[in-house]
């Protein structure tokens, strides 16, 4: 029992060692761990440190190198003002020395265009005043040339109608004259055809009888236009003219007869009376008691 107990304990013993070495190795590497963990921690916060260090380093530098550059820039544009400001005053000056002898320039052609206009006006009014004058006098010469005219017309109107009042006195005296002569000629006729009778007819008789005659250029005229006409009536389609003015060819036909019928002139020709007229005074002879009663009654009247 004692040796199963001591074997037992001995067992125990073992395991316990066994267990213990094993808990010491494990807290060894713990241990270890834990010291490569700071060693790590420490390296990683000294590598850090000097990352920090060494980006604020280069965050002034930077920085130096931004505030140089930007002290640089500011030197620069103060350079620049002072010049442009320095250019500026030049080219002010110059503007206004420019703009002070483009005022002298301009105020001085200005004044010459004034006097220019003043002197152009007053030769404006002297030369209106001196037209006017002059159409004046040239109205005033009109008018003497136009009452002189006037006075020549009323005199040469007076003379006219004068010689007009005369001519017309005289034509007067003519024609009463001629009236006269014609009666007395037509009376003395009356009385030799009354004593002695005779088949040749009165001149008065014959006068009367006597009727408007158409010229020969008239005649001739008339001649052209129904030629022309008759041509135009050849050349042209009456069926379709027919057609066109919606007639009948027989219609159309009849119109253009009817026409030229209006519009041909005619040449006096004797009528039936005139034959009738003549033929009774051939019947009726002049030394009959009937034929010397009419001509009595003609000459009582």
């Amino acid at each position: 029992m004692a040796a199963r107990s001591n074997s037992n304990m001995g067992d125990v013993d073992q395991e316990t060692l066994k267990r213990l070495k094993r808990e010491a190795a494990i807290r060894a590497k713990e241990e270890d761990f834990e010291r490569r963990n700071k060693a790590e921690e420490k390296k990683k916060k000294a590598h850090l440190k000097s990352l920090r260090d060494e980006y604020d380093n280069r965050m002034a530098k930077r920085e130096s190198d931004r505030l140089g550059g930007l002290k640089r820039q500011t030197e620069i544009r103060a350079r620049k003002k002072a010049e442009n400001d320095r250019l500026d005053k030049r080219r002010n000056q110059k503007i206004a020395a420019k703009l002070k002898a483009w005022k002298d320039r301009a105020n001085t052609e200005i004044q010459a265009v004034i006097e220019d206009q003043v002197a152009e006006e007053e030769r404006l009014e002297e030369a209106i005043n001196d037209a006017r004058r002059r159409k004046h006098e040239k109205e005033e010469e009109i008018r003497a040339q136009i009452n002189e005219l006037k006075g020549r017309q009323e005199e040469l109107e007076m003379n006219r109608n004068e010689a007009n009042a005369e001519r017309q006195r005289k034509r007067d005296l003519r024609a009463i004259t001629r009236v006269d002569h014609l009666k007395i000629e037509a009376h003395a006729e009356l009385e030799s055809f009354i004593q002695n009778p005779f088949p040749v007819p009165l001149k008065q008789v014959l006068a009367g009888r006597l009727r408007p005659v158409p010229k020969v250029s008239e005649l001739l005229a008339a001649y052209k236009d129904q030629r022309e006409d008759l041509q135009q009536l050849e050349a042209q389609d009456i069926p379709l003219r027919a057609q066109l003015c919606n007639q009948t060819i027989f219609q159309y036909v009849r119109d253009i007869q009817l026409k030229a019928e209006s519009e041909r002139m005619r040449p006096p020709e004797p009528v039936a009376g005139d034959l009738m007229r003549a033929m009774g005074k051939k019947q009726k002879a002049p030394s009959s008691p009937q034929g010397r009663k009419t001509l009595k009654s003609r000459a009582g009247k």
